[in-house]
């Protein structure tokens, strides 16, 4: 009797939300990923080979050296992002309260694998990325149960702190989608041409899941003004998520452009770039709090995790002209921002720049004036074309579709 209470059917994944997601788990998991945490359940699936359950546990600084052995059997050294091959930097990284790496042990205690995890508390968003098991344990370790007991352990341990968890899944391949989705993870944008895995350009789907609050309850009650261009993105989204009312606009742009000279004028570059490679460029003027900055990652050659504040839209002009000039001038593939859904004027100058709208992305922002959370579009840009062979689950071949991309 006991055997059959540690059943998890399929029908009980595929979450709505977080919260959807643990119920099944409450009476069967003891989510103890500081100790090590015992994946007791059995999935029922069709033709599931049976394979080996990993222990999961939390990463202490002296793992650091696994951690990088991890990066480097998967990728050969050619992982874009270096600080994962450092072994001072990882273990740094696990000394944070930003960071956490959950490592997969089999029963011999080896070490086969490992998830990282980066938690923004001030935003109350976890970003997932890294889920690697080691060559030689792939296809013996149930990578799909070692996925679902990470959310399990995480979500249980962070349900107070985190309202959203997030990945960029590649698409040379779908196991990492659909292991994502089987979490309730979903796809919400597309990043065509933004990552370069083994030498090779890649697109990226980003997934998604919330608890039910931040959806339910938490998101803003502001109705969306969007261009009709991000029509199609805000339909795929309140599909999902049933988001309700929104307002259709094409702003009128009168901008003072003598203001706009003024500000091009006084705008000032600069930089600050660290071992690593990564660069981090900001836009500011003098004797003002508006600025404007982004991270440039010449390994993979995209501008990214842009931040902004301005007090007028000349100021912002000003900031996306040079944004995309410095783009050309660096011969940037891709470039990515995140823009207000509220605020169709920002979205007009962004595509008047040359940026598509890929993506709508609810309750994405948390505003600590009103405790809410509010709906952004992602924007962006790439050279290149698209890989027509992506491999995509179906939730992420709508998206492409809702985009009207010719894949």
């Amino acid at each position: 009797m006991a055997q059959v209470q540690n059943v998890i059917t399929f029908n009980e994944l595929f979450s709505e939300s977080t919260n959807h997601f643990l119920t099944p788990f409450n009476e069967i998991v003891k989510p103890s990923i500081h100790s090590g945490m015992e994946l007791t359940f059995e999935l029922t699936q069709k033709d599931r080979k049976k394979k080996i359950s990993p222990i999961l546990r939390l990463a202490r600084p002296k793992d650091a050296e696994d951690v990088v052995s991890v990066y480097l059997d998967i990728y050969r050294g050619d992982y874009p992002y270096k600080e994962m091959e450092d072994v001072e930097k990882v273990s740094k990284m696990i000394e944070s309260d930003e960071y956490k790496f959950l490592m997969f042990l089999d029963r011999d205690r080896t070490i086969v694998g490992c998830f990282t995890y980066q938690l923004d508390f001030e935003k109350h968003r976890g970003y997932m990325r890294g889920f690697n098991i080691k060559r030689q344990y792939q296809g013996y370790i149930d990578a799909v149960k070692a996925c679902i007991g990470s959310m399990v352990g995480m979500w249980n341990e962070y349900n107070e702190d985190i309202a959203m968890w997030y990945c960029e899944n590649r698409t040379a391949h779908s196991k990492s989608q659909y292991i994502a989705q089987v979490c309730g993870i979903k796809p919400v944008a597309f990043f065509p041409c933004k990552d370069i895995f083994m030498g090779k350009i890649e697109s990226d789907l980003m997934q998604i899941v919330y608890n039910k609050e931040t959806l339910q309850e938490k998101r803003s009650k502001r109705i969306p003004h969007i261009l009709p261009q991000v029509l199609p993105c805000f339909s795929y989204s309140d599909k999902r998520y049933n988001l309700g009312k929104v307002k259709m606009e094409s702003p009128q742009l009168r901008l003072d452009y003598t203001e706009i000279f003024r500000l091009n004028y006084d705008l000032i570059l600069s930089n600050q770039e660290d071992k690593f490679g990564y660069i981090k460029y900001k836009f500011t003027f003098p004797k003002s709090d508006s600025y404007f900055s982004f991270l440039y990652t010449p390994n993979v050659n995209n501008f990214e995790k842009v931040k902004y504040h301005v007090d007028s839209l000349e100021e912002f002009q000003v900031f996306t002209s040079r944004f995309t000039q410095l783009a050309i001038d660096l011969d940037v593939r891709y470039c990515e921002i995140f823009i207000s859904a509220y605020n169709s004027s920002h979205q007009k100058i962004i595509l008047d720049d040359g940026f598509k709208p890929r993506g709508y992305v609810p309750s994405w922002e948390y505003n600590h004036l009103t405790d809410e959370y509010e709906d952004h579009i992602v924007f962006n840009s790439f050279k290149g074309e698209i890989d027509q062979k992506l491999k995509l689950i179906e939730e992420g071949e709508d998206l492409i579709h809702h985009l009207k991309l010719a894949i």
